[in-house]
């Protein structure tokens, strides 16, 4: 019998079933969309995609070798690709529209904790959250870490405080959720500050939970976390 309770891992399950949760929202949201060139998935979708997720040997209580299924933590199709972390990995892989590993991209170790990453198809790097602290890693496509910016505070527009999700647009910027503020501050890929935004009629308690897009960005929140705000690249609501 394959057991996951003495798995070290409870940090990586519980981010994976909240990341989850919005992510199934995200495709009930989008499903009709599929001409959106970014998209969050949910568990349900990657099963459709991927007809197996990789395993690990661990060693359970009794030092019995046992195989585990990874769980994946986040998941983002760019056009036909579908970039994929999972649980206890440290690389994104990637796979192609039949399912197929095509490669996978190294995550250094000083990055610790993967809070989100998003995906610069254009200039072949990644930019990831680092739960571990309130900085950005741009990393490109080799696993070399290119910049690091992010500046911890909650005084300022450019200082960040509680990153909750990110997402990167056409122009190579970068959408960062800010928790602490629960607005969206907008960075270049040398980390240079451009401005901020966030719906205009929000509620205190309508928490912002997750960010998504390229051309228009989407950001999942409303009280029961239900709502879909639409902006264009440079934060002003459309529809």
């Amino acid at each position: 019998m394959k057991r996951r309770s003495f798995l070290k891992s409870s940090v990586s399950v519980c981010a994976a079933s909240s990341l989850f949760s919005s992510a199934y929202l995200w495709a009930k949201s989008n499903e009709t969309r599929l001409d959106l060139y970014t998209q969050r998935l949910s568990g349900d979708d990657l099963r459709q995609l991927i007809s197996q997720f990789p395993t690990l040997l661990v060693a359970s209580p009794q030092n019995t070798p046992v195989e585990v299924t990874l769980k994946p933590v986040i998941a983002r199709r760019y056009s036909n690709q579908v970039y994929i972390l999972f649980e206890l990995s440290k690389e994104i892989s990637i796979f192609n529209s039949l399912g197929e590993k095509t490669r996978a991209i190294p995550v250094p170790p000083v990055v610790g904790h993967i809070k989100d990453f998003a995906v610069d198809e254009k200039s072949q790097r990644i930019f990831v959250a680092s739960g571990n602290t309130h900085s950005i890693y741009t990393i490109g496509f080799n696993g070399d870490v290119q910049n690091i910016f992010g500046e911890f505070g909650i005084d300022l527009p450019q200082q960040l405080s509680g990153i909750k999700s990110i997402t990167s647009d056409e122009r190579g910027l970068v959408h960062i959720l800010n928790g602490h503020s629960n607005d969206v501050r907008v960075f270049d890929g040398q980390g240079v500050y451009h401005y901020s935004y966030a719906p205009r009629t929000f509620g205190k308690q309508a928490n912002l939970v997750s960010i998504d897009g390229y051309q228009t960005i989407r950001v999942l929140g409303g009280k029961f976390r239900d709502i879909v705000y639409t902006f264009d690249v440079y934060g002003k609501p459309m529809g």
